[in-house]
């Protein structure tokens, strides 16, 4: 989003389609993007889900009732509105918005994210196929691209908005308020914060064990997780998890917050221990987990506080951090290695000082909003010229 923000000195002016009313396209309009609702049948919203889980007799059937008359219907805007690209933010959204833009004969772009797991071998080729160009926002990414496709990806990293120094000791305070935890405004005690959606892939298990680890090396910390929206079984589990490992009194499950920045502005360091993948044992049931991390939104977010960030090894995480320097990189699925970089962290204040101004200077000539626009731009314009 904070890339279209900036992307009119450029030569592009946006409009943004939402299948539906939400927390997101108010975000949008609020940045003063200019948006449309679209509204889409429930089957779409739910594309996914519904599709994978279908016979291929009703998945024909879906196509035909809802999929094809959408289809046009978006069709019959784009040719309206006179867009020369549509730009998709997922393949979901590529699948369903990329036909109409063959129709009305324009270029589109895929905007991939993160790896591109989970949506099934040959709906993630149709939106190969679909795509005029594919925009990465990490080198690490294009292994995922199929071979054919190579040549239409471009590589344009996430900005992220510069912040301002902020106060710790009273974001500290505003954290210790929200947890109820007044002894906590006050104590020196380590505060690593983890913001994701309560997933298993974003390996929240994992920072349990480790918490127990650093337990054991006889270090006081507290853990704060903050995030929702993710998969309800597995944040039941973790909870229960919580209790089991014998943790309630230092691990905080907050939910969803709207002040994220807020809340790791308060932390010593920032975790993102996702995985790439594992087998997971749910309650019985085995999961086979793969990870789908492209450039994480909160290590950018990190490194612009000055917060350091410590992150598993996946995907474009070391093109975010310089392992020792801004932050510190452990390998996935190994808890002993993440309580370890959380031990060195919090004994190395002088460390963790260096690396907050080294993620700042990281912030600042790497992960720029304006950069991102520029090269999101590029993209545009190359995927009109391709359609030509």
């Amino acid at each position: 989003m904070a890339a279209l923000t900036r992307i009119g000195p450029h030569g592009i002016e946006p409009l943004v389609l939402f299948p539906g009313p939400g927390v997101v396209e108010e975000a949008y309009r609020s940045a003063g993007i200019a948006t449309r609702l679209v509204p889409a049948p429930r089957s779409l919203l739910l594309f996914n889900r519904q599709i994978q889980a279908k016979s291929t007799r009703e998945r024909a059937e879906l196509v035909v009732r809802e999929l094809a008359p959408y289809t046009l219907r978006l069709a019959r805007i784009i040719r309206d509105e006179g867009f020369e690209a549509v730009h998709c933010n997922t393949s979901r959204g590529m699948l369903i918005a990329g036909p109409a833009a063959k129709l009305a004969r324009r270029a589109t772009v895929l905007h991939l994210r993160g790896a591109p797991e989970g949506l099934g071998r040959g709906m993630w080729l149709a939106a190969q196929l679909l795509a005029t160009r594919i925009v990465l926002v990490a080198h690490a990414l294009q292994d995922g691209v199929d071979p054919p496709f190579r040549r239409r990806a471009i590589v344009v990293h996430n900005g992220v908005v510069e912040q301002p120094a902020r106060d710790r000791v009273a974001a500290r305070r505003a954290l210790a308020e929200r947890l109820q935890r007044p002894a906590l405004a006050g104590s020196d005690e380590p505060l690593f914060v983890a913001v994701s959606s309560l997933t298993p892939f974003k390996g929240l298990h994992h920072l349990l064990d480790a918490a127990v680890i650093v337990r054991e090396r006889g270090l006081a910390a507290r853990y704060v997780l903050a995030g929702g929206g993710g998969d309800e079984r597995y944040e039941a589990w973790l909870r229960r998890r919580v209790t089991a490992l014998g943790l309630d009194e230092i691990v905080h499950l907050i939910g969803f917050v709207a002040d994220p920045l807020n809340v790791m502005a308060a932390a010593d360091a920032i975790v993102v221990p996702s995985v790439h993948r594992e087998r997971f044992d749910l309650d019985g049931e085995i999961l086979d987990v793969h990870g789908t991390e492209g450039l994480p939104r909160s290590i950018l977010e990190s490194l612009s506080l000055g917060v350091p960030p410590i992150a598993t090894r996946v995907q474009g995480v070391v093109e975010q951090i310089d392992d020792g320097t801004n932050g510190l990189i452990v390998p996935p699925s190994d808890p002993r290695a993440l309580a370890e970089a959380l031990v060195r962290a919090a004994r190395d204040p002088s460390w963790r000082e260096a690396a907050g101004e080294a993620g700042r200077r990281t912030a600042r000539d790497r992960f720029t909003v304006d950069h991102a626009a520029a090269g999101l731009a590029a993209a545009l314009r190359a995927a009109v010229e391709d359609a030509r």
